[in-house]
């Protein structure tokens, strides 16, 4: 297979959006969440996104299409991000509620099931690890850590709280990017 080929049987940012979506459905599916703790078969998988620039802006519009998926909280430290999110998942009829600190999300925020974690690098482990030890599953965008010691624990934090973590590695392992 040569590159014109691979380009014109799928672009990249159709590629980018479908993996996107498919990656962050799975991680937050019901029956992800069904098999992590099998005595709750909720109606709604509560999520909040931590992280609403515009990694967090396309997994939102990817996840918000999942049916049953509800945000009920966003955080973010940039106000502009925090109002774009609420005014469209007040359009989608998402109650919700924004958050500067996610600290206090997760102190405030009793019924969420999972986490989207689109924050700069640099701040997925420790948002991450502290949603797992929150009791929630986490999606984290890549790249899931840059340090190995930080990747190390938040393996271990999910292992050790028995909560999902999906980590969004689509170009990684996908031949078609091997190949170029």
């Amino acid at each position: 297979m040569n590159r014109r080929e691979t380009k014109q049987q799928i672009n990249r940012r159709d590629f980018l959006h479908s993996a996107t979506a498919a990656g962050a459905g799975l991680a937050l599916s019901r029956g992800a969440l069904a098999q992590a703790n099998s005595s709750r078969k909720p109606d709604d998988i509560n999520i909040a996104l931590l992280g609403a620039g515009e990694q967090g802006k396309v997994l939102m519009e990817d996840c918000r299409k999942i049916p049953g998926v509800r945000f009920k909280a966003v955080c973010d430290i940039w106000p502009y991000n925090r109002k774009w999110i609420s005014r469209r998942l007040r359009a989608y009829r998402h109650e919700h509620n924004t958050y500067v600190d996610y600290r206090d999300m997760l102190d405030k925020e009793k019924d969420l099931d999972a986490v989207i974690v689109a924050t700069p690098d640099f701040w997925h482990a420790d948002h991450t690890v502290a949603c797992l030890e929150a009791g929630l599953h986490v999606y984290c965008e890549k790249e899931m850590s840059n340090t190995l010691e930080s990747a190390r624990k938040m393996v271990q934090a999910a292992r050790r709280t028995g909560k999902l973590l999906q980590i969004g590695h689509q170009r990684r392992s996908n031949p078609r990017y091997v190949f170029c």
